[in-house]
């Protein structure tokens, strides 16, 4: 095997060189491509096809005057918020809603804030959620919990003032080593620090497309201004887009009140696709995937010109192999597997010289390995919620093995055209040919 590896080296030296320059390059344009696409597969950990979202606006002055009584229309009362509620739902296909008012901390906001939590001394950063208390949250977005947790209807109706929280399972995990821990208290290292017990755990979800914690709590608050944001979760079945079409002006009517009106209503996966916009992240994903793709059509070529000269110069040797009895097939075969070998060894020898570059990136803070040469979207606080394009070596192999498989694809389509058009040249052209 050596001496042949030898041999084919030594007749296709100029094509080896290229196709370690080519494995050098497609790792750096590939990588950003392979990461953004993962990153785009992941679930949310609910259903947002079934979801829509909506802002509102305050609607009229400072102070409006209610049977004699002044009211400030931007204060939230119980009253005002059910009302709200109970006229969103009285619409025909809406199942439930959700309101709250801002999006810092919520489902969907894609710059989370933590909080520091303590734990038998041992101290951990969480993402934090913050929901309003009776307004909903569990059911509308479809938040599962896990057995012995509350019901998501019992959960959404946790109060503030009750010093309750929810943590996802890997949230739970991440404190208290197991999922089961309804029930136990942990101190939360706000200003002031205090005591909350554990009221309910469920399954894992993100807040956005663009990161991937999942180790959260979740915390009551109340509810304050008019000045609210609406999630509403409609009937199994019906199509968001269609349904913002043929009943969204029902639904804006349905949301006005007195003192607040919406002012823009969407698909919430339109909500979340905006938001990548807003943060630049659907121009660096459509940069890195056309960037690949580009790319990809020109390695294409270049492989397919560079293979074409070498195989022209087998054509003679072709024919006379022909002429003793060699099938197409078998010819075919020859050219397949000696440019396959070629090209193995070329990115085998590319990878080393990347992984070199790679591996000076690594950089250490807080005991936490980063990769600065490695393309990844989001930092996480916690081990846990690491994804393979967080750490170094499963991230280097993974795109390693795709990079090796599109050259490898790339060199025998690019080796079978010419080939095929050769070895399908007449015998007697073919000895001709020089």
């Amino acid at each position: 095997m050596k001496q042949i590896l030898n041999n084919i080296l030594n007749a296709n030296s100029w094509l080896f060189l290229e196709l370690v320059i080519i494995t050098v390059v497609a790792w750096a344009v590939f990588d950003p491509a392979v990461v953004n696409l993962y990153y785009r597969s992941l679930p949310l950990g609910y259903d947002s096809s079934q979801l829509l979202y909506a802002e509102t606006e305050v609607n009229g002055s400072w102070n409006k005057v209610v049977d004699g009584v002044p009211q400030d229309p931007y204060e939230m009362t119980e009253k005002r918020r059910d009302q709200i509620l109970h006229q969103l739902t009285s619409v025909e296909g809406v199942e439930s809603a959700y309101l709250y008012e801002q999006e810092f901390g919520a489902v969907g906001y894609s710059r989370p804030a933590f909080n520091e939590c303590v734990v038998g001394g041992d101290t951990l950063y969480l993402a934090v959620i913050n929901f309003c208390s009776g307004a909903h949250f569990f059911e509308t977005y479809g938040l599962k919990p896990l057995p012995g947790s509350p019901s998501a209807a019992e959960l959404s109706r946790l109060s503030y003032q009750d010093q309750q929280v929810v943590l996802t399972r890997s949230g739970a995990i991440a404190l208290f080593g197991t999922a089961d821990v309804v029930g136990r208290r942990l101190t939360i290292c706000y200003d002031p620090a205090y005591e909350a017990t554990v009221a309910g755990v469920v399954e894992d979800f993100r807040m956005s497309v663009s990161n991937t914690i999942r180790s959260m709590i979740i915390k009551p608050q109340k509810t304050q201004y008019t000045n609210c944001r609406y999630v509403i979760r409609l009937e199994k079945g019906l199509n968001a887009q269609h349904f913002v079409e043929e009943h969204g002006q029902e639904l804006i009517r349905s949301g006005q009140t007195g003192f607040s009106r919406i002012s823009r209503l969407t698909t919430f996966d339109e909500y979340l696709q905006r938001l990548e916009l807003d943060d630049g992240r659907t121009q660096e994903v459509n940069r890195s995937l056309a960037l690949a793709l580009f790319f990809l059509v020109n390695l294409m070529l270049a492989v397919i010109g560079t293979v074409w000269l070498h195989a022209k110069r087998r054509t003679e040797e072709c024919g006379v192999r022909r002429a003793f009895g060699a099938t197409r097939g078998r010819l075919l075969f020859d050219f397949l597997w000696r440019n396959a070998l070629l090209a193995t060894a070329a990115v085998a020898v590319g990878l080393v010289i990347y992984l070199n570059y790679a591996h000076s990136g690594i950089q250490v803070y807080n005991g936490e390995e980063y990769c600065e040469t490695l393309y990844t979207i989001y930092g996480t606080i916690l081990p846990m919620d690491k994804a393979w394009p967080e750490h170094f070596w499963p991230h280097f192999l993974t795109v390693s093995a795709i990079v090796y498989l599109i050259i490898l694809c790339t060199v025998l389509i690019g080796t079978a055209i010419p080939a095929l058009k050769i070895i399908g040249t007449r015998i007697t052209t073919a000895l001709r040919d020089e």
